[in-house]
């Protein structure tokens, strides 16, 4: 919660220092928990595109090896 000028006059120099540490660690909070949906999409992006490359290498791996033994019975 942000304090008030008021308030922040009536402190101690030292109780001033804390009570803004205190306000900029609420908003730094604020910001990491409206930062959480999108971070939980770029995950299940990335799992997503990993698959897909994972099911594309084995796919091309499979031609490769249907390639070369067609290859070898053309011989």
């Amino acid at each position: 919660m942000a304090l008030r000028k008021k308030t922040l006059r009536t402190m101690s120099p030292v109780a001033r220092k804390v009570a803004r540490l205190i306000g900029e660690q609420e908003s730094i909070a604020r910001r990491l928990k409206n930062l959480l949906p999108e971070i939980q999409q770029l995950e299940m992006d990335s799992r997503a595109l990993a698959s897909v490359k994972q099911l594309n290498s084995e796919f091309y791996e499979k031609e490769v090896k249907n390639a070369g033994s067609k290859n070898l019975d053309d011989r």
